[in-house]
Order: C-alpha cells, then sequence, then structure tokens
C-alpha cells in the first residue's frame, strides 16, 4: 500500500538513543508514513529492542556493517512512500517535523530535498541550519555552533544533513540516492550537489525541528570519522565540480587541504590517518572520473549558476564556525 512518507532509520549498535527516537517519531502529528528500519550488524541488542519497541517497523538486518549510504539504499529499495525521510538513530524529531517538511515541498515542484534545523541535544546550539557547500567542493553545516534562535528564516539552501531530512522519490528517481564507494561521511554532500547539478532545489524549513547527538555511531572526531571526512571530500570534488570550476577554484581546494592537514595532521595528531585517507583516493579514482563524466554529460544547471550558490572558502560566516571548532578542545 502507497504511503505519504517512508522514514528510514539506519542503526548501528544505537540501542542507548533508539528508543528516544522511535518515541518521537510515534508522536509525530502527521500519521501517513511508514517506518523502516536497517540494521547494520549491531553487536547489541538493538533488533530485539526494535522489534519490541516498534513492531510495526519494516526491519531489514545486514549481515555486516556495509555502511551508511548502502544502508540507506537498501531501505530505499523497500520502500512505499512519495517521499523518504532520513533519521539518524540518535535524532529526536519534534512532534511535527514531518508535517513542517511536507509543508516545505509545496513551496516548488523542484524542491527534491527539505532540511530541518539540527539542534545539538541539550545545549541550545545549532548543529546544522541545512547545509552549505564550499567553492572547495566541501560541505559544511550552515550556522554551527550559533544560538538555535538564530536562522529561523526558510527559504533555499545548497542542501541538507542526512541526519534528519526529506526527499523527494521523483528526484532521487532521476539523481540516484547515495553513492555506496563512499561509505559513511559526505554522501549527503556528493547527493546535494548532484540534486543542484541537475536543476533541483533544497528548502531549508527552521520549523522542522530535531535534537541530535551527532556521531553517537562512530564517534566525534574518532579515526573512523576523520578518516572518512578528508578521503570522502575527494571523491565529491572529483565528480561535481564542472571543469571551469574545478581550473578557477584548484587554489581553494589546495588552501583547505593545507587546512585539513593542519587541523586533523597536527593539531589532532592524525598525520599518519590523514595521508592513509589521501592515498586511497588512488584505487577508486578510475571509478570516480567514470560517475563524474556520467554527471557532468546530464547537468542541467550553468556553470555560472551554480558558482553563485558555492561558499567562498574565506567567507565569514565559515571562518567564524571555523574558528568556533578550533577553539573546542
Amino acid at each position: 500500500m502507497r504511503v505519504k512518507i517512508s522514514v528510514i532509520i539506519v542503526n548501528y549498535n544505537g540501542m542507548r538513543h533508539l528508543p528516544r527516537c522511535l518515541d518521537a517519531l510515534a508522536k509525530q502529528t502527521f500519521s501517513d508514513y511508514e517506518v523502516i528500519v536497517v540494521d547494520n550488524a549491531s553487536q547489541d541488542d538493538s533488533v530485539a529492542l526494535i522489534r519490541r519497541v516498534c513492531p510495526s517497523a519494516h526491519l531489514i538486518e545486514s549481515p555486516k556493517n556495509t555502511g551508511f549510504g548502502d544502508a540507506n539504499n537498501r531501505g530505499l529499495r523497500v520502500a512505499k512512500g512519495e517521499y523518504i525521510a532520513l533519521l539518524n538513530n540518535d535524532a529526536f524529531p519534534e512532534p511535527d517535523w514531518l508535517r513542517y517538511l511536507l509543508d516545505g515541498m509545496n513551496h516548488d515542484p523542484k524542491i527534491g530535498i527539505c532540511a530541518s534545523k539540527l539542534v545539538l541535544d541539550g545545549t541550545g546550539l545549532i548543529d546544522s541550519a541545512g547545509d552549505g557547500c564550499l567553492t572547495s567542493a566541501k560541505g559544511y553545516k550552515r550556522g554551527e555552533g550559533k544560538s538555535s534562535t538564530e536562522y529561523d528564516h526558510a527559504g533555499f539552501v545548497f542542501g541538507a544533513c542526512a541526519g534528519a531530512t526529506l526527499y523527494r522519490r521523483t528526484m532521487i528517481d532521476e539523481i540516484g540516492f547515495f553513492d555506496e564507494d563512499f561509505f559513511l561521511i559526505h554522501e549527503d554532500t556528493d547527493l546535494n550537489f548532484r540534486a543542484q547539478l541537475f536543476g533541483w532545489k533544497c528548502w531549508y524549513t527552521p520549523k522542522a525541528v530535531v535534537h541530535h547527538v551527532m556521531s553517537a555511531s562512530i564517534g566525534q572526531e574518532s579515526d573512523l570519522s576523520i578518516y572518512y571526512t578528508n578521503r570522502n571530500c575527494d571523491f565529491v570534488w572529483i565528480k561535481n565540480l564542472p571543469m571551469p570550476l574545478l581550473l578557477r577554484y584548484f587554489h581553494h581546494k589546495l588552501l583547505a587541504e593545507c587546512g585539513n592537514f593542519l587541523f586533523f595532521g597536527i593539531r589532532k595528531k592524525r598525520i599518519g590517518l590523514f595521508f592513509r585517507a589521501k592515498m586511497d583516493v588512488l584505487p577508486l579514482m578510475a571509478k570516480m572520473i567514470a560517475k563524474r563524466r556520467r554527471i557532468q554529460a546530464a547537468r542541467k544547471i550553468p556553470i555560472q549558476a551554480l558558482a553563485k550558490i558555492l561558499t567562498p572558502i574565506w567567507s565569514e560566516a565559515y571562518m567564524q564556525s571555523r574558528w568556533r571548532r578550533l577553539r573546542r578542545p
């Protein structure tokens, strides 16, 4: 039976947060939705908990951890919804979350993505008010670290954090969903970029509020997080930036990588991990270039229009967010 929204939750050892996540979902004021939980070979008792707390959920059990992108793609294959909502297992939506996201889709038929306002749980600080994308092709969180009372105006943004967002099914049918070669991190940046290249838009809906623990499964600035952050940002750059912009902003990419090396390699003392991430781009280079050819051949947005929605790496708002991050212990 067809439903309006399919909500996909990818879980990996999420027992600590899953009950609150599923309870918040059960309290939605919009009721025409189904729940799909994809468990990525959790080692805790997540599966038993899901069956007990949310017996109506379509549960998909993976024999191994295949990553965030692959798990969502498997959820999509069984989804019946006209729209696809993603929700992290450590994210807790307020009751009107789905209703406000669906309202956002109605602003324009070319809106393919609706972004939520993610608030760091218990802090009153923004995690993400929609996503932007730098001229180095790296995604970033708008408003990160600012008060949750800010960024209160709806409007078009570059993209959305996949931790709590809504996608139009017809857009996914046209541009595809997540690139499974990413495994995790920046697969949503890649999807945001493809959406823009194909002429789709993203609408930020500040009333769609979700409280987010952030990186509960993989750990914030863990080796896993640092490795995939630094490897996958190169995949986004290779695949999605049209050649004229790739050449124009090549020095932006070099500056960004110098900053990443200083932050992750020097400050976080992960020099070996940083260089391993960069070296591991090479085995997949030919595959990424082949994907690039297909994406660029189908591009619909003019290059200058794309350039206007990319954020310069030295923009004041982005620099302020990086400074706040540098000051964190």
